[in-house]
């Protein structure tokens, strides 16, 4: 943003412009009888020397014009923001377990629907520190705390089903998580915790695992996913993928213990994609980071090109009149 720091000299040129043309145009002119036989002569080389006086005045105010420009101190100003105040810690903690695979959710699987909704969360946080962990019949860190969001999204669009699991450790999901949470200096500990089944796997229970995070002050979100009754899941056969109906038991109690013991909102179920993401933007809206937004200008001046320009310009005039009026000063 170009401003000036000293306006008021664009009233004095306003004063100098006139009396100048008045000097050069007015006072100097003299009014000469002569007579001649060649007056067309005479006409001729006077509007000559009309012109080049008339570029000479122009160049005088130009250069005028240049020394009240820089006198009014011109500057751009750029603008900058200083943001302060602590963000909060975030661990998604995302079920990985094989009936994750279950087709009642767009686009194509409920694994596949939550990714896209915490890419979605990640990507409108903001000073926010957020880690990644996957649970399944164990637990594994996928990316530890980080403000580096497009390395976890990048982490998040490459994880994959556990085809191997057995069953879902929820307690050591999070238990996991809150071992992330634990030492976290953050005003706020937040823990989202998404999974379609129940606890039946793992050496940590659900409850001892949120007694451990309320300890250490970490809240826990929990989400369920997961059409009721039957639902398609996908089988290989020789004959390529076939769906069968299946059902599967989601142990929406002990979500809701979790977040009771921790000293969150009762545990939400999700039983489609639309549904998720309401979920999801409603504890993005809960879990708020409080920055204090401070603006600041950094000025660059430009008067001291303006003065080399003026400079420049009566150089020229000064030339123009020795070399090409010839007038000797």
């Amino acid at each position: 943003m170009l401003e000036f720091v000293h306006p008021y000299w664009f009233w004095a040129l306003l004063l100098l412009i006139p009396i100048i043309l008045y000097e050069l145009l007015v006072k100097q002119k003299r009014k000469v009888r002569l007579l001649h036989s060649r007056i067309d002569l005479f006409r001729k080389i006077s509007g000559r020397s009309s012109i080049l006086r008339f570029f000479q005045i122009l160049l005088r105010c130009i250069a005028i014009i240049f020394l009240v420009i820089a006198l009014a101190r011109p500057r751009l100003a750029h603008k900058k923001q200083q943001i302060t105040g602590k963000g909060i810690d975030i661990i998604l903690a995302i079920d990985v377990s094989g009936s994750m695979k279950a087709v009642d959710y767009q686009p194509k699987n409920r694994l596949e629907a939550a990714k896209r909704v915490a890419i979605d969360f990640i990507d409108n946080r903001h000073n926010d520190r957020i880690g990644l962990i996957v649970f399944s019949d164990n637990a594994y860190t996928q990316c530890p705390l980080t403000l580096d969001y497009n390395i976890l999204m990048s982490i998040m669009e490459d994880m994959k089903i556990n085809e191997e699991a057995s069953g879902t450790a929820i307690g050591m999901g999070l238990a996991t998580a809150v071992a992330r949470l634990k030492d976290s200096e953050a005003k706020s500990k937040v823990i989202i915790l998404i999974t379609d089944g129940r606890n039946n796997a793992g050496e940590i229970d659900p409850f001892t695992a949120a007694d451990l995070a309320a300890t250490f002050g970490v809240k826990v979100y929990c989400v369920g996913v997961g059409s009721k009754g039957l639902v398609d899941y996908p089988i290989q056969t020789p004959f390529g993928t076939r769906y069968r109906k299946v059902n599967i038991e989601m142990d929406m109690n002990t979500l809701n213990k979790i977040a009771e013991i921790t000293g969150s909102e009762r545990a939400r179920l999700a039983t489609n994609t639309a549904e998720l993401e309401a979920i999801i933007e409603y504890i993005d809206k809960l879990e708020k980071t409080e920055l204090k937004i401070n603006d600041y200008y950094i000025y660059q001046e430009l008067f001291w090109r303006y003065i080399i320009f003026a400079f420049m310009i009566i150089l020229l005039e000064f030339i123009f009149r020795i070399v090409i009026r010839k007038e000797i000063p």
